[in-house]
């Protein structure tokens, strides 16, 4: 697994990070748990043909949280 990233003040350029602390309430954490499950079903029903999927928070400021299909992001 790796996890990429981008600072708030250079939003062009994706770095790969060492550490990410997620600080969010139960109910949002149980939101971004169950959409990574529903991307790792996608991944193992599409494969090759699922490429990424966005997480839409309600929350009025929230950063963007995608998860890539390994095998479509490193070709």
């Amino acid at each position: 697994m790796q996890i990429y990233g981008r600072a708030q003040k250079n939003e062009s350029e994706l770095e790969i990070l060492s550490e990410a602390t997620l600080v969010a309430e139960a109910s949002t954490l149980r939101d971004l748990a169950s959409f990574l499950y529903r991307c790792a079903d996608a991944i193992d029903d599409q494969g090759e043909s699922w490429e990424h999927e966005h997480f839409e928070s309600n929350e009025v400021v929230s950063p963007h949280f995608v998860v890539f299909n390994p095998d479509i992001f490193n070709a």
